[in-house]
């Protein structure tokens, strides 16, 4: 079934809402205004028995009321008028008859669903003064109710659908205006910004999907020069390789010379390894897969397995903390840490950790302010020389673990910090 529009789903929907609550609204309405027309029907009837009792010689009209004015001496009807009010339940006589003797000054009889109201004046040996109506007036008011209660409410159905119309109307074509410009994103490289005026959700939503455009903006330009780097990387190993190679299968180089390769072969693998612990970053999305890492045991395991390699000194400091995640992971960082503090090192490096929070301190030549920023990112290039994909690795293993990681310089040296977010 074809999918309904925005547009008409909500007018359908004001409608339905206006619907139901205007029933609900008349159907209590019509319970007070009836208790409210009741009151008026009594009220209106003493007025008129009172402009009656005290002017007998004025004949009063009345479309809604009667009356019935009896001779108490001589037994006999003196005057009668518009008995048609009472549907033709009552004679003149019949009345005389039905409240001559009524004790009250009032009365109510009810005949085939239908309340007729009597209002009786006695004056001693002289006259009986019967006034009376019926349900008119009741008909008439409510018929002038039912009349504007139906204009309005078809009056507030129409005005709320052109409203909600023009409303959405206007929404729509703002939907339709993002939605146009979302669906080029792709065919011009993200570079075009996404502009939605205003200050609503759908304004929100524009700025959250351009945020998210910048990122993939930069993404797709890390990306591009991470395509480069790594082809000109890849490159000058490959190139050794191949001249070693084709030299002793020639006969030119002596057969010694395979060394090169292997040690070219060596550096191939390690920026293999590198490309690898990037990608994998990508796929560690199930926290089921955790554990609780002690990072004491990793940190020595790296140590011993680079102290006898350098004259470098290594001091540590280490408490029984743990962090969350793949100890694989956490281990590929702090060892690219570490070989990033031995690269720079004069002679000492310094490792703490002490309630989550992990230190890395070399007293190596400070880093370029203008390089703190920018040392994260894949091959970017220091003062000293290239950071490669092991600072990057690091930035995003500690990211993707929920652990902040900053770089500076500190007491003629650098320090890298690690703690939980």
């Amino acid at each position: 079934m074809k999918q309904i529009k925005l547009t008409t789903q909500l007018n359908l929907i004001f409608t339905i809402v206006t619907l139901l609550t205007s029933l609900l609204f008349i159907f209590a309405l019509n319970r007070v205004f009836e208790e409210f027309r009741h009151d008026q029907n009594i009220e209106q009837l003493n007025n008129y028995f009172n402009e009656v009792r005290h002017n007998l010689e004025d004949h009063f009209t009345s479309e809604h009321n009667g009356y019935v004015i009896y001779d108490l001496v001589n037994g006999v009807i003196l005057s009668e008028y518009n008995l048609g009010v009472l549907d033709g339940h009552y004679t003149a006589t019949q009345v005389i008859n039905r409240l001559h003797h009524w004790p009250g000054m009032s009365k109510e009889e009810v005949f085939d669903g239908q309340t007729y109201h009597f209002r009786i004046d006695r004056r001693p040996n002289e006259l009986l003064i019967i006034v009376f109506t019926g349900e008119t007036y009741l008909q008439t008011v409510g018929s002038s109710f039912t009349a504007l209660t139906r204009i309005s409410f078809i009056a507030l159905v129409l005005l709320g659908n052109l409203i909600i119309l023009m409303w959405s109307r206007i929404t729509v074509e703002r939907v339709k205006r993002l939605r146009g410009e979302v669906a080029i994103l792709s065919s011009n490289d993200y570079k075009v910004p996404i502009e939605i005026d205003g200050s609503d959700e759908i304004t929100e939503l524009a700025q959250t999907i351009e945020r998210m455009r910048q990122e993939i903006e930069s993404s797709e330009k890390i990306k591009q020069e991470m395509l480069q780097n790594i082809s000109h990387d890849f490159k000058t190993p490959i190139a050794v390789i191949q001249s070693y190679a084709e030299a002793i299968a020639d006969g030119v180089s002596d057969i010694k010379e395979a060394q090169v390769i292997v040690k070219q072969t060596d550096i191939l693998n390690q920026k293999v390894k590198q490309l690898l612990e990037l990608s994998k970053l990508e796929y560690l999305k199930d926290p089921s897969e955790f554990v609780n890492v002690k990072v004491k045991d990793l940190i020595i395991n790296i140590v011993d397995s680079q102290k006898y390699r350098t004259n470098i000194k290594f001091e540590l400091d280490l408490d029984e903390s743990t962090y969350f995640g793949v100890k694989e992971n956490f281990y590929s960082a702090f060892a690219n840490i570490v070989d990033n503090a031995l690269r720079y090192a004069k002679t000492t490096i310094i490792i703490k950790l002490k309630q989550k929070k992990l230190t890395f301190y070399n007293d190596g030549e400070p880093i370029s302010d203008k390089f703190l920023d920018q040392m994260f990112k894949p091959y970017e290039k220091g003062q000293n020389g290239q950071f490669g994909l092991g600072m990057s690795i690091v930035q995003r293993t500690v990211a993707h673990f929920n652990l902040q990681l900053r770089v500076e310089n500190i007491n003629q040296g650098v320090m890298f910090t690690i703690e939980p977010l």
